[in-house]
């Protein structure tokens, strides 16, 4: 199927990277540390609440501005995760400036940019999953190959998934 061509557009980079760094921290560890920052962040701005409510807001002044920053480079971590690969590959690879094709194959997905072609086996793939703007194609389960859902003909989107599924019975698809 395909070719589905398409520009390389720096906010789709950035959201699949964010969507990415996500699914990482949804890891035990991730989740850890994540759950310790919040602790740390709620205990600062609890001091600072109690230690301007009784009077002494001296301590607030620098845990208050502190604890805020934190929790909110910790909520906005995957988007500026995103934001800042997209900035950075669009310095440093060529490719980008040319068009970006995909083709579904009996044999997998086949990615060709100016310089480069990717192939990668249905069998090799670490996983496939669909979410409302993209099919992401998995090589590691960190890392997918993707295809914004905008450069498919209107109707082709339950041909592209079924033709997914026909390979890949274990691809997280939306229903049939």
């Amino acid at each position: 199927m395909g070719p589905y061509t398409f520009d390389w557009m720096p906010g789709e980079h950035a959201r699949v990277t964010a969507l990415l760094v996500r699914d990482r921290m949804r890891r035990p560890l991730a989740r850890i540390l994540f759950l310790s920052i919040a602790v740390v962040v709620v205990l600062a701005v609890a001091l600072s609440v109690l230690a301007i409510a009784g009077g002494d807001p001296s301590l607030a002044f620098p845990l208050l501005p502190l604890a805020l920053v934190v929790g909110a480079l910790s909520v906005t971590t995957p988007a500026l995760i995103g934001r800042l690969q997209a900035w950075q590959i669009r310095r440093v690879d060529p490719n980008l400036a040319s068009p970006i094709h995909h083709h579904l194959t009996p044999e997998g997905v086949r990615i060709e940019l100016r310089t480069t072609r990717v192939e990668l086996g249905w069998e090799g793939m670490a996983g496939v999953r669909e979410t409302p703007d993209f099919f992401l194609f998995h090589y590691s389960p960190r890392h997918a190959y993707y295809l914004p859902k905008r450069v498919l003909p209107p109707g082709e989107v339950d041909e592209v998934r079924e033709y997914i599924r026909a390979h890949r019975e274990d691809a997280e698809l939306a229903p049939a």
